[in-house]
């Protein structure tokens, strides 16, 4: 039977998503597993937006202050995953910077409760039978992990349709599927529109997390989408941040910790796995 190899690609994550299966017994069987796949993508999407004020996380920061809220299983795992990394960084990674995404208009502003000083995720609780409670009004934004999660989750869609190669790709945030392997081509920080290659990936994941695309000037202030969730101040280092590790929900979590400790050896990396270069 003939081998099909297929490339297809759809916006999802505020990126563009693509889907490359490298081995396939059909059209058929390649168009479905996709399908399916992509469908995990916007699933993951419409739970955990923060654009989106109809989205499972939007009700998450309106109302979880006020008592417990059910969440999906998709969204209970992945701040199942943004605690463990909370913790294992020893709150370098933090999802609660969104406030200061907000103030800066790199996110909407939503009618969210007024956010304490020195609030941080360990205000987080995770309650049995997938529900979430905040101990302070907090305001969460899954950014920084909800796209390598939902890699990942595309790659276990396929794998269970019967797709045992194939590469998943957001914005950066990639995974390979099989032992063949993938060209991994990485933006110049001092020039984003040259990419320059670092070799190849087979078995795993990379992310990367960079300032070129999201610094811009508030007010009288540079500022970024990566922030210092210990001071509340932009991080606005001209390099980039990347990380190889199993899964990508990790490699995307950790670019968050090597960008913020600017440390490409830090302990945290050894928990996942994993391992980081910073590119200047």
């Amino acid at each position: 039977m003939e081998i099909i190899k297929i490339v297809r690609a759809r916006p999802l994550l505020g990126t563009v998503a693509e889907i490359k299966l490298n081995h396939a017994l059909s059209q058929q069987q390649a168009h479905q597993a996709i399908d399916a796949a992509f469908g995990c993508i916007e699933a993951i999407q419409n739970l955990m937006s923060f654009h989106d004020q109809s989205s499972e996380l939007s009700l998450l920061n309106r109302k979880a202050y006020l008592a417990p809220v059910k969440v999906h299983p998709w969204t209970y795992a992945v701040l199942k995953r943004a605690q463990r990394m909370h913790s294992a960084s020893q709150g370098l990674f933090d999802c609660t910077v969104a406030n200061a995404l907000v103030q800066w208009q790199l996110l909407p502003k939503h009618a969210f409760h007024p956010e304490p000083l020195n609030c941080s995720q360990a205000q987080l609780e995770l309650l049995p039978d997938h529900h979430v409670y905040y101990r302070s009004p907090i305001a969460l934004d899954l950014g920084g992990i909800a796209k390598g999660f939902a890699v990942d989750a595309a790659i276990q869609c396929l794998r269970q349709r019967g797709i045992c190669s194939a590469v998943v790709n957001a914005g950066g945030d990639l995974r390979v599927l099989g032992a063949a392997p993938e060209s991994i081509m990485l933006r110049n920080p001092k020039n984003p529109q040259q990419l320059q290659s670092m070799g190849e990936l087979s078995q795993g994941s990379v992310a990367t997390s960079s300032i070129y695309y999201s610094q811009r000037q508030y007010q009288s202030q540079r500022v970024s989408a990566l922030v210092d969730p210990a001071t509340r101040q932009p991080i606005l280092t001209p390099h980039s941040f990347s990380v190889i590790a199993p899964l990508a929900w990790a490699a995307d979590a950790l670019t968050k910790v090597v960008a913020v400790s600017a440390n490409p050896n830090h302990p945290c990396l050894a928990q996942f796995a994993a391992a980081a270069f910073i590119l200047q």
